[in-house]
């Protein structure tokens, strides 16, 4: 499992992962403890564009050990220049984020409605649950004026729980449809499985050996991408009925749990 043999590096989404919604997944907890307590470095690398904090804090409340969290937000911020004057239509943590990195950075949730922002060089799309069509409007029209248009993601769907348990909602990549769309410009996208993802990953903790997630198109990406084994779990996007993907996992397991179980028993 780890190049050269000894302790592995691990990757780990979040989202239909560690947690579905406001919920853990069953075992998540004690997977992360395992991995943990073999000596094993583990990192968190999620799509959703919060900030690292926000993540960490959700850990904690569901009682799972902390560990580094590396965010799309992250990706954006490093996607931008420091002399670069940014929109956003995203998270309150995404803006921390930016502006934490100094940037010059305005949220379109902070500005009149419907006026005109001038002076734009980068819009910036994050997943965030309050948006409307005039909002949209705003951001494209800087679009159209020829501001450079930064996608944190464009995952299609997000996986959740509802009264009547799992179900998945609209992700960050119809927000950033709507976007592109209305402006006519396709986006960079900074979020896995991107090489800026993976750039960033590699640059903060080194040689990655595992990618564990529940997409093959963003997590199996990024294990291609470095180069990893690819673990994929059925406790979020991914379905048994969605067998074979590409690319092909490593492991294919329920949950995190699982997954863990058999790869250390095989290592």
């Amino acid at each position: 499992m780890c190049k050269g043999g000894g302790m592995a590096t691990w990757v780990l989404d979040l989202d239909g992962v560690v947690w579905r919604g406001d919920e853990l997944v069953p075992g998540a907890d004690v997977a992360v403890s395992t991995l943990l307590e073999a000596g094993h470095q583990l990192v968190a690398c999620t799509n959703w564009a919060q900030s690292p904090a926000a993540k960490r804090a959700a850990l904690d409340r569901l009682g799972v050990p902390s560990f580094p969290v590396l965010t799309s937000a992250e990706a954006a911020a490093a996607a931008c220049r420091p002399d670069e004057q940014v929109l956003v239509l995203g998270d309150a943590t995404l803006v921390e984020v930016l502006r934490d990195a100094g940037l010059l950075v305005r949220s379109v949730a902070d500005l009149p409605d419907g006026v005109p922002v001038e002076d734009v060089d980068v819009v910036v799309v994050g997943a965030c649950s309050v948006w409307d069509r005039s909002r949209v409007g705003t951001v494209a029209d800087a679009v159209r004026a020829g501001a450079r248009f930064v996608a944190t993601n464009d995952d299609a769907t997000f996986p959740t729980s509802g009264p009547a348990g799992p179900r998945l909602l609209p992700g960050n990549g119809a927000l950033v449809a709507a976007v592109s769309v209305a402006a006519g410009v396709a986006p960079e996208v900074v979020g896995k499985p991107s090489a800026a993802m993976a750039t960033l990953v590699v640059a903060r903790h080194g040689p990655v050996d595992v990618v564990v997630g529940d997409r093959p198109d963003t997590d199996g990406g990024l294990a291609r991408e470095l180069g990893a084994a690819f673990g994929l779990v059925l406790s979020g996007i991914t379905r048994p009925a969605d067998l074979p993907v590409d690319p092909a996992p490593t492991w294919v397991a329920d949950d995190l749990a699982a997954l863990v179980a058999t790869a250390l028993s095989v290592a």
